[in-house]
Formats: C-alpha cells, structure tokens, sequence
C-alpha cells in the first residue's frame, strides 16, 4: 500500500535545498549546527534532511565539517561568487564549442552585466601586463 504524498507544498527542484543551506551559511558567517541551520530555514523540514544535505555538501567539497564541543558544525569551503565561478566555467568545459558557448552568454547579458564583464576583463588584461 502506498504512503500518501504531502501535496500542500510544492517539491523543490533538484539543488535547491543544497543551495538554501549554502545561502543561510554565507549569510551566517560562522560554523553552524545541523539545528541552528533547520531553525534558520523555518521550512517545516526534518533534522535528518538537514543531515543529508549537509552531507551531500561535505562529500561535495562544498563545507567543511569542524567539530568543537561534541558537535558537528558546517561552514561553507567558497563564496558564491567563487562557486558560480567554478559552475560557469565546468560548463564551458563540458561543451563542444567554448567560442560558440562564450558568443551565446555574452549576447544573453543585460547591458549592465556586459559592462561589468568588459571591466573585469580589462582589469584582466592589465593585471597579466
């Protein structure tokens, strides 16, 4: 017999927890516990969810797991900025066409992110010499 599925709250896409913690554990600053992230999520979620993903996270290389008065606390190994980094570039690694992948972003950014990339890539070119 099968268990009824909760249908008051829609499912989360694939990812999405993973990136809710990492968000509140920028956003902390500090190690959390498995308990102070659930409570700070406030999402109706189980403590062994928390677990899972915090796992996940740490088999990922994502956070590092620090134990200090018994208990395990997580702290995130990259910034956002970095992990997208990271992301973006995996992507551009996987294609077959990096120029092709490269012309396709480029057009796909509002005038403000474009300008902001021309800037970081002259900053670039000026470091390099």
């Amino acid at each position: 017999m099968a268990l009824p599925q909760d249908t008051s709250r829609p499912r989360r896409a694939a990812g999405e927890l993973e990136s809710e913690v990492l968000g509140v554990l920028w956003a902390a600053g500090r190690p959390l516990t498995p308990r102070e992230l659930l409570d700070a999520l406030n999402g109706g979620l189980a403590y062994n969810t928390i677990h899972t993903i915090l796992t996940r996270l740490h088999d990922k290389g994502l956070v590092l797991r620090d134990r200090s008065d018994g208990r395990a606390a997580y702290s995130p190994v990259k910034d956002a900025a970095q992990l997208a980094a990271d992301k973006m570039r995996a992507v551009l690694e996987r294609g077959q066409d990096r120029t092709a992948t490269l012309a396709r972003f480029v057009s796909s950014l509002s005038p403000e992110d474009e300008r902001a990339l021309r800037s970081v890539l002259e900053a670039s070119a000026t470091e390099k010499g």
